[in-house]
């Protein structure tokens, strides 16, 4: 019964992103100008694939828009810290923020946070991030069979991105389905310093994404043992497993540019080109496939409706696996 959940959400996910993009803006529509310089809020520490798509976005977007674009990491609470500081913001179009799956989805029904992001004004989507499990070369295990048989036997040092994420549901799943591993968390402030967690040996696994992973891969420090993703083309060309074959379950985690609730639609539409523009861009498009995450580009109302089908899908998912939902 539960898989069949799981396998109805990656159903939604899959039509969302497969369905024709929306209109951008009415052609009559007149064009909003940023009265000042902009910034954009990246709610996870430098370095991890929100950052540096993010980042990618801004640069571009200067141009189209003429004024500067500040990109500021506020970390904390797996994306609420930052999120909230943009809720918060005058809905004027000069604050935005980009947000991952977790602060999307499945942070909101298990912990207090004080605000709803899905409230917030959905401008735009990216990307959505590929998942999967890592183990560094020091660690002796060369396939999640081998972490598995660890977790029986001792506890796991499980390094996430702080707060209740996609990562630590991925490991509640994966330890669910496997029988039961022990293990703890250790929370960061977002992928990359997970990464250097890992590699120097201060966790035994995590789950991340393509952007901070890749090159590490490719020099044999990072292995990948557990796709948990629907998909991740580079990986699966390795022969890695995928947790929906062998587990029944996958994690999505959907990008989002929002600003604060209210902002007028003029504003909103001439963001979302900007957006539209930014990826178009063929110097831009080389280098976000650079990071092998799942670059599409989708509207303000798109972007919104997976969001809100990813987090019905994971309530369930959730209740599974013991968590409390508020």
């Amino acid at each position: 019964m539960k898989g069949r959940k799981l396998i109805t959400l990656g159903a939604v996910i899959a039509f969302l992103f497969s369905s024709a993009v929306y209109a951008i803006a009415p052609a009559n529509a007149a064009a909003w100008k940023p009265s000042g310089p902009m910034t954009l809020v990246i709610p996870y520490g430098p370095g991890g694939s929100t950052d540096i798509i993010g980042r990618l976005l801004a640069k571009k977007m200067e141009t189209y828009f003429g004024v500067p674009i500040v990109v500021e990491n506020v970390a904390g609470g797996n994306g609420a810290v930052g999120a909230q500081r943009v809720y918060n913001a005058k809905a004027d179009g000069l604050t935005l923020a980009m947000l991952s799956g977790s602060i999307q989805t499945i942070i909101p029904p298990t912990t207090a946070i004080g605000f709803e992001p899905l409230s917030m004004s959905y401008i735009a989507s990216t990307h959505e991030s590929v998942a999967a499990r890592f183990v560094s070369k020091k660690s002796g295990f060369k396939t999640i069979q081998d972490v598995i048989a660890a977790g029986k036997t001792r506890f796991l040092i499980d390094v996430t991105s702080g707060g209740y994420g996609l990562p630590d549901l991925g490991t509640a799943l994966l330890s669910k389905k496997s029988g039961g591993i022990k293990y703890r968390p250790l929370a960061t402030s977002g992928g990359a310093e997970s990464v250097l967690r890992l590699l120097s040996g201060d966790a035994d696994m995590g789950q991340n994404s393509a952007s901070t992973t890749v090159a590490h891969v490719k020099t044999g420090d990072l292995i990948p043992v557990l796709i948990e993703s629907e998909t991740w083309p580079l990986l699966e060309a390795m022969g890695i497993p995928k947790s929906k074959a062998l587990f029944g379950y996958s994690i999505s985690n959907p990008s989002a540019v929002v600003g604060p609730p209210g902002l007028p639609a003029p504003i909103r539409l001439e963001i979302q080109k900007a957006v539209k523009a930014a990826l178009d861009d063929p110097t831009v498009k080389a280098n976000m496939e650079k990071t092998f995450e799942m670059v599409r580009f989708k509207t303000g109302t798109q972007a919104r409706a997976i969001a809100v089908a990813a987090r019905n899908g994971y309530l369930p998912v959730l209740r599974s696996v013991g968590k409390t939902l508020k």
